[in-house]
């Protein structure tokens, strides 16, 4: 049987814009995988996920301090695993129903935009 050489290109064609046009989702993302991994192993992280908003929660004990630079330390460990990831977010572990919850993930300790 004779393949007719256009239609196999454009059927090619057609498969490959259509798998290019597959999201991945944050926490699918292979090097954000990674990060997570590592990020997980901190002895401060209680949990850490990356959201569908690529935002990176990070849940730890609230000891009274502002966490804005620890935020900024968890940037560096993105940027070394080249995650997809430029928002991380500290917020106190077990303050979902905190009456201070900053949003559904909790009290928001400290953050940083780890594109600046």
């Amino acid at each position: 049987m004779k393949i007719n050489s256009k239609l196999y290109a454009f059927t090619i064609a057609t498969l490959v814009f259509i798998s290019c046009g597959e999201s991945i989702k944050p926490q699918d993302e292979p090097n954000n995988k990674l990060a997570l991994e590592e990020i997980r192993k901190e002895p401060k992280v209680k949990e850490a996920i990356i959201t569908d908003a690529n935002v990176l929660y990070i849940t730890v004990d609230d000891d009274g301090t502002n966490r804005d630079g620890y935020a900024s330390y968890i940037c560096e460990v993105l940027r070394e695993k080249k995650a997809k990831t430029n928002w991380v977010k500290v917020v106190k572990v077990n303050s979902i129903n905190d009456p201070n919850s900053d949003n559904a993930y909790g009290v928001l300790l400290g953050e940083s935009n780890c594109e600046n």
